[in-house]
């Protein structure tokens, strides 16, 4: 018997609703968003509703977290649904997840993908994926052992919004992030646990001051697609205004950034241009920026009991 995507989805279904982990699930809910953390979240779009945020948790709950004993809650779903060969199954598979960031390197459409992590290949059963994927696209994701040489995907799974380039594709295994260090990529803050260090969020009072800050930044890196004039970069953010989750900005200036090194590169030249918008006037707002206007809604409440 293998482990099948069914199977998976009835574990993920326990870990979500057992009363019997509502306490740790609560616990490591906090420590997964970092919801102690006074920091603002402003997600990337496609990651950031309810359903997308509560799959990448449960994928990290169920293979990351450790309960008291020292069990992954997956060990639970498993001995609570299975019995005999099909718990042997289910646990031996929980215990070999893993999870990863890794290149497309082909897709067979309706059945599945081929994954590379430098030398390393991966064989991916999902239909779902191989219709959504294609070669060079990085997927991360929690995977888990099906058969033998083969995976299924864990909940959670996502698309990388970069291409990664042959330099990080050749050091790719020293570059894996962990599911915490994504997660406050994904919100735009920066700040646990262990190695990820802190991102600097500038507030810049104007575009010019901002435009300034990113040019002085790319210049010093070579990096010559972010280097361009304060009309440009104020037309570039008016013509994706109307996305009220900055993803088509987001996009193109991704595409600008060019190869990164590793996730904390990316985050900060994100910062720099989540700077750039919020310092950018708003014609139908009265031309005030996303700054001011935050400003004029905190004093409202300013002197509040």
């Amino acid at each position: 018997m293998t482990l099948n995507p069914a199977q998976l989805e009835s574990m993920v279904d326990w870990c979500a609703s057992s009363q019997e982990l509502a306490e740790a699930r609560n616990k490591a809910r906090r420590a997964f968003f970092g919801e102690d953390d006074p920091k603002p979240v402003v997600y990337w779009k496609g990651v950031g509703d309810f359903t997308s945020k509560q799959r990448r948790f449960l994928g990290w709950f169920m293979f990351g977290f450790s309960l008291t004993d020292g069990t992954k809650p997956a060990e639970m779903a498993a001995h609570a649904l299975y019995t005999g060969p099909a718990l042997a199954e289910a646990l031996r598979a929980t215990q070999g997840a893993r999870y990863v960031m890794a290149v497309v390197t082909s897709a067979l459409p309706g059945r599945g993908l081929f994954l590379e992590i430098e030398d390393e290949r991966l064989e991916l059963r999902s239909r779902h994926l191989s219709r959504l994927l294609t070669r060079d696209s990085t997927l991360v994701s929690y995977l888990v052992p099906s058969r033998t040489g083969l995976w299924i995907p864990g909940p959670g799974w996502m698309e990388w919004p970069i291409r990664i380039g042959p330099n990080m594709r050749r050091d790719l295994k020293n570059l894996q992030p962990d599911p915490i260090s994504m997660e406050r990529l994904l919100q735009m803050r920066s700040d646990e646990p262990g190695d990820v260090k802190r991102i600097e969020h500038p507030k810049d009072e104007t575009l010019e001051q901002a435009v300034q800050r990113m040019t002085e930044a790319a210049r010093a890196e070579g990096r010559m697609g972010l280097i361009t004039t304060q009309e440009e970069w104020r037309g570039m953010v008016l013509q994706h205004l109307n996305n009220p989750d900055m993803d088509a900005f987001t996009q193109e200036f991704i595409t600008r950034v060019g190869e990164v090194g590793d996730i904390e590169e990316l985050n900060r030249w994100l910062a720099l241009a989540v700077n750039i918008w919020n310092a950018t006037p708003q014609p139908d707002r009265g031309n005030r920026t996303a700054n001011e206007m935050r400003r004029a809604y905190l004093n409202l409440f300013d002197g509040w009991d």
